[in-house]
């Protein structure tokens, strides 16, 4: 997910309903996982701040930051995305 959000930000892409729609289908997939016992609670929660964070981005977007502040944000997320999928190797399909 964060390298498809990388991607289309090089492209020009990246819009924040875009943003906002991965936000929201990383929610319910998270969900699905932990209801049917594929993901630890502490692995929900974790993950949940990279949800959290493409929230922010979509905002971001929304408030006219420029590309390079969106980069930024955007590898502090894959940077923290590649540190809980070493805890939880479970998430690395749908994180990264």
């Amino acid at each position: 997910m964060l390298g498809t959000m990388r991607q289309q930000l090089e492209e020009g892409l990246l819009t924040s309903e875009s943003a906002n729609e991965l936000a929201e289908e990383l929610s319910l997939h998270l969900a699905a996982l932990r209801n049917a016992g594929d993901i630890s609670n502490d692995a929900f929660l974790e993950a949940g701040v990279i949800q959290g964070g493409v929230s922010v981005l979509a905002t971001m977007i929304d408030s006219g930051c420029n590309n390079e502040e969106l980069s930024s944000h955007l590898a502090q997320l894959s940077d923290r995305g590649t540190r809980i999928c070493e805890s939880y190797p479970e998430l690395a399909d749908f994180l990264a």
